[in-house]
Parts: structure tokens; sequence; C-alpha cells
């Protein structure tokens, strides 16, 4: 009897190596995927982004600019980390290397925030810096379109760690123009969490009331002239991203206070 079930035993192994190709062969190792490695094509286009800034004479800021948008167009489809960082030292080299472009010709700076925007947090970083540098891109009238830029898209990033830069520029900057891009920048965190859209909104309106009052005032009041001039300027924007972070429609001040005020502890 003990031949016969040895007998049994060996048959059924041998018929479960004759089917899998043995034990071990039923459940084969996982190939790991092989590693990619770096782009050669994005490391191209920075080398050939970096020649565009190191020009003095500014003659290949097409190719810079083309060099950008395929970057972006890489970036947002997908990189290997390594790939990305060298992709964001690379625009941050755009802003912060070189010779200082005059403020009318400014293309490839705009791009490079463009393409930051995009970026996350770390396009976000880059951003701000930029802005803060105020040896490179002075305060100044000439200057103003190129700092535009830079808050619009770092509020694009969705940073919201910038937040509260963002909320600071636009209730204190002396430039009507860049008080209003820091508001509409805040626009781009209505899909942030309830308690922080209503902080924004908050804060934002704060600053509206006491520019309604000032404007509000009668008779010739240089101060009342000056808030009617920074609304003109800022209202449309402004209604924008409030109408974006609380989900309503109003266009002046007096309406929007009296929506937050019956609404504030409500959810949105």
């Amino acid at each position: 009897m003990m031949r016969l079930q040895g007998s049994v035993v060996f048959a059924v192994l041998l018929s479960m190596f004759a089917v899998g190709g043995g034990l071990v062969a039923q459940t084969p190792p996982a190939t790991p995927p092989a590693a990619k490695g770096p782009d050669k094509e994005v490391a191209e286009k920075i080398g050939l982004l970096k020649d565009a800034v190191a020009d003095k004479k500014f003659a290949r800021e097409a190719e810079g600019l083309q060099a950008i948008d395929f970057l972006l167009q890489k970036s947002r489809a997908g990189l290997e980390p390594k790939d990305q960082q060298a992709v964001v030292k690379a625009l941050d080299g755009v802003l912060s290397n070189g010779k200082v472009r005059p403020p009318d010709k400014v293309e490839l700076y705009i791009g490079a925030a463009a393409a930051l925007g995009y970026c996350g947090v770390e396009g976000a970083k880059v951003l701000k810096s930029a802005y803060l540098d105020k040896t490179r891109y002075p305060e100044k009238p000439d200057w103003v379109r190129l700092r535009e830029q830079l808050l619009k898209n770092l509020g694009r990033t969705k940073d919201e760690s910038m937040i509260r830069f963002l909320v600071v520029e636009a209730k204190e900057n002396n430039e009507a123009s860049l008080q209003a891009i820091a508001g509409e920048a805040l626009g781009n965190f209505e899909d942030s969490k309830e308690a922080t859209r209503k902080e924004i909104v908050n804060l934002l309106l704060i600053k509206y009331g006491e520019l309604y009052e000032q404007a509000s005032q009668l008779g010739t009041n240089i101060l009342a002239q000056n808030a009617q001039d920074r609304l003109a300027t800022l209202q449309d924007k402004w209604n924008g991203t409030l109408a974006k972070l609380t989900r309503q429609n109003f266009t002046k001040f007096p309406e929007w206070q009296t929506w937050y005020q019956k609404h504030k502890s409500q959810a949105w």
C-alpha cells in the first residue's frame, strides 16, 4: 500500500511539472520596470535655453521661447523627477541669470513665468523670488507689466503657502494694477477648503470696504479721487475672484458685504 501511495504522489508531482513547467515556474518573479533615464530632448532644449539667456545681444529670444514651450509641454505630459527639477532650474535661470532685458522686451521672462505657473510648489518659489528681486526687476512703472505676470502665475501654481503673500500684495501694494492682479490670482484657490476660501474672501472684503468708503466721500477730497481710481482698476478682477470663491455673482461692494454678513457662518 505504501508503494502505491508513493507512486500516486510521484505521478501528481510529475503532472504538475509537465503542465506548469515546475512548481516554482507557476509564480514567476515580476520583472522590474526599466528606468527611463534622463530625457535627451529635455537636456538639449535646456542647453538651448541657457544659450539664449546668455546671449547679450538678445538675438535668440525666439529660440528661447520655443525651448520654453517645448519644456512646458514635456513637463505637463509628465517627466522623471530629475528632469522636472532640471526644467524648473532652467526656468529659474531665465529669470535670475544673464543680462537683464529692457523692460519693453521681456517676452522671454513672461514665457518662463507662464511655464512656472504649471510647476506647482517649486514653480511658486521661483516666481516669488523673482518678484521680490527688486534690484533686477525694480518697483518702477516700466516693470509693472512683468511684475503682473509674476503675480498672476504665482496664483496659477495653486501653492496655498503663497496665499498670505498674495493677500498682502492685494491689500498693500501702492500700484493699483498689481493690487488688481494679486486679487485676481487668489481666484485660483477656488477649489481650496472652505475655511481657506472664507479667509481670503474676508481679507479681500476688508480692503474692498476701505476703498469703497473712501471713494464715497463727498467733495474734491484727493483721497476719495485716488480711491475711486483704484477701485476702477481692481473692481472687476476682485469681483471675479470673489465670485469663484463664494460661487456667487455680485458686482458692487455693498452687495458682497450684505451676502457675506449673512452667510459667513454658513456652509458655502
